[in-house]
């Protein structure tokens, strides 16, 4: 079965130079939108650090302070 032929687009220089660019600035904002997902999957990861490291403490059965002097001095 023949198949038909693909259309040819002639597009100027100056519209391949206008589409290329219009495709840089969709990455572009592509890479902010991910840079701000990045930040804030970042910001979650030291909560839930944090959440941990206080529950230990609680579970420990001493103070912050007594926790606080102990990696001083260690």
């Amino acid at each position: 079965m023949a198949r038909g032929r693909k259309k040819q687009v002639n597009l100027t220089l100056e519209e391949q130079l206008e589409a290329v660019n219009n495709e840089i600035a969709a990455c572009e904002e592509q890479i902010k939108e991910l840079k701000r997902k990045r930040k804030e999957i970042d910001k979650q990861i030291k909560e839930e650090k944090k959440e941990a490291l206080f529950k230990a403490v609680e579970e420990s059965g001493k103070s912050i302070d007594d926790i606080l002097s102990a990696l001083s001095e260690g």
